[in-house]
């Protein structure tokens, strides 16, 4: 059986380091690809959730990993950017290492 793949459906891509305040700053993007936009129903909208939060995750814990004690996020979701902070909820996740 041969599986035919479109382009995707979202793209999320990362890339982190320290500023000059020492703050680790996570610059994300997430862009929807032509196929989102015929998508009805809010299953596309989980699935883009579920993998921004695992991938802001990630990069927050290589953040601690490196010594970070805050960590922000600069968030361009298209025609909508945001900046927000993770708090020290976050902090409990050092067991997923």
């Amino acid at each position: 059986m041969t599986i035919h793949r479109g382009p995707p459906q979202f793209t999320i891509s990362t890339q982190a380091a320290f500023n000059e305040n020492g703050v680790w700053l996570i610059d994300a993007r997430l862009r929807f690809g032509r196929r989102a936009a015929r998508q009805v129903g809010s299953a596309l909208l989980g699935e883009t959730r579920l993998a921004l939060m695992g991938a802001l995750t990630r990069e927050a814990l290589r953040g601690r990993a490196l010594g970070a004690n805050s960590v922000r996020v600069h968030l361009d979701a298209g025609g909508h950017v945001t900046e927000f902070g993770f708090d020290d909820r976050f902090h409990d996740l050092d067991f997923l290492h």
